[in-house]
């Protein structure tokens, strides 16, 4: 057994201590006022699970509840619709449009006799355009996401909703299509959000984005009993701000899916 003296024993612990307060800390929530000037944007991201809960159970009036809940202009949602679980045939995009009061516009990216399955852009903003992406790479299950307009007091704001995919290769080059979609128009207030599936804080794919978006609300939001992993994530860039986000953790929505919510206010110029 390799003993220490007690001297040394506190030496170490106090390099520790140091070491761990070099190290960034990432906060899981933000709140600061809108400042002067700016219109506020209430928005939020969130993967639904099909409407199947971590109780098993099939229940797109709790995803609608917890939506409402929420109280926010814009809504990105991934995982939307029948993907062998859930109720088959069931057309989720009309039910959470008729069931939350906000317009959905529907971004599939599998279509079958017994339901589509995608993403979904819920808002209660004018839109002034709208377009799906395709962001499926080779033989890799098929991605894509939503490219909107929405119109903010006046003002023109471009939402990129996405969920990108389980392997490196195919995230890098899926993150690569949206850097270079907002760069093609860099006067334009964008915001991107969605389930990213990075989990490596270092990794290429987020430096990229970091690199190309002016900040980001990156809480611990999967999985829902016991968030660890800051998957979904909201970027903005072209004047956007982010002054508060947090990660919406109640009985409702540790139950509803396997994400939690992430919830933010953007200041818009």
């Amino acid at each position: 057994m390799i003993r220490f003296s007690r001297d040394r024993v506190q030496r170490i612990a106090a390099a520790l201590r140091a070491a761990r307060s070099r190290r960034p800390r990432r906060a899981d929530r933000r709140s600061l006022p809108v400042p002067d000037g700016m219109a506020a944007l209430s928005v939020a991201t969130w993967n639904i699970h099909s409407c199947v809960g971590l109780d098993a159970r099939f229940a797109p009036d709790r995803i609608a509840q917890v939506i409402r809940d929420l109280d926010v202009d814009l809504i990105g949602l991934q995982e939307v619709g029948w993907h062998h679980r859930g109720e088959s045939g069931m057309d989720q995009f009309a039910f959470l449009e008729r069931n939350t009061g906000l317009k959905a516009y529907a971004g599939p990216t599998k279509h079958s006799e017994r339901a589509h399955y995608g993403n979904c852009l819920l808002t209660r903003l004018p839109v002034r355009s709208m377009e799906t992406m395709d962001l499926s790479v080779g033989k890799r299950e098929p991605r894509g996401g939503i490219d909107a307009v929405v119109e903010v007091q006046g003002r023109p704001v471009r939402v990129i909703v996405a969920h990108l995919g389980l392997d490196p290769w195919e995230r890098a080059k899926q993150v690569g299509d949206i850097v270079s979609r907002v760069e093609s128009q860099p006067g334009l207030p964008t915001l991107f959000m969605g389930d990213l599936n990075e989990w490596t804080p270092s990794s290429p794919r987020l430096r990229q984005l970091e690199s190309s978006f002016a900040d980001v609300a990156n809480p611990r939001s999967f999985h829902a009993r016991m968030p660890t992993l800051r998957l979904d994530r909201i970027y903005v860039t072209g004047g956007l701000q982010i002054p508060a986000f947090e990660v919406i953790r109640t009985i409702l929505t540790r139950r509803a899916s396997d994400h939690l919510p992430v919830r933010a206010v953007l200041a818009v110029p």
